[in-house]
Parts: C-alpha cells; sequence; structure tokens
C-alpha cells in the first residue's frame, strides 16, 4: 500500500484520543502530527516539529509511541510511515476498562449495573 494510500484508508482515527493528550509535550507533538496527517514518516514528522530536532530522536519517539500502543507503523517502500493506532472508540473502551478496574474491582458487568441503577433510579 502506497503512503497516500494507506492516509485515506486511516482517515477515521481523527481526532486524537485523550491518550495522546495525557502524553509528555514532546511526545504529544509528535502523535498530534501523525493524527492530523493520518499517516508520516519520521522525515515528515520533523518538518512539522514546533522546533528542530535530529531525525533520529524523531525515530525514537515514533517507536516509544509504537510501544506505548499509541501508535503504529507499516513498512512503504524503503520508510516506516507511521499511523494513529487509537480511534475515538478505543480510547473510550480503554478508559471504561480503567474506571471499573479503579472501581469496580475490574468488574465491567459490575459497573455498568451500577450505571443502570443510577439512572433508572428516581430523583
Amino acid at each position: 500500500m502506497r503512503h497516500d494510500q494507506i492516509s485515506r484508508a486511516n482517515a477515521t482515527a481523527v481526532p486524537w484520543p485523550i491518550e495522546v493528550e495525557q502524553l509528555q509535550w514532546r511526545e504529544r507533538e509528535v502523535a498530534v502530527i501523525v493524527y492530523r496527517l493520518r499517516a508520516a514518516t519520521a522525515n515528515e514528522v520533523c518538518a512539522k516539529l514546533s522546533a528542530r530536532l535530529h531525525n533520529a530522536s524523531v525515530r525514537s519517539m515514533l517507536n516509544r509511541l509504537v510501544a506505548k500502543g499509541i501508535l503504529k507503523r507499516t513498512l512503504s517502500g524503503k520508510a516506516f510511515v507511521y499511523l494513529p493506532a487509537l480511534t475515538s472508540r478505543d480510547s473510550r473502551t480503554l478508559a471504561l476498562r480503567r474506571f471499573a478496574d479503579d472501581y469496580f474491582a475490574g468488574s465491567v458487568h459490575v459497573a455498568a449495573r451500577t450505571m443502570r441503577s443510577l439512572l433508572e433510579a428516581p430523583r
């Protein structure tokens, strides 16, 4: 798949999920660039940064973001292309699972029953 095809195929990934907002500022800037472009090489990210960074530093950050599950990467020709890994739906699912872990001993079902009872309770 060519770089421009990857970008079009991944068009539903913008806007970025909350996990991107929670990153440290430099990683957030890199991730936001990828989410805005929908697909980007390290060189394209370097060109959009607010301050000049070495390509190796940007590649390192991109790879950390892949390891964190914020981005994914694919090979396009001889270059890696970085893509958004999370959709808004993925972000909501992660948030609900964290909520269940934090307040309901990991039980999504108990959390859902509790929310349902709150919705059905008279005011």
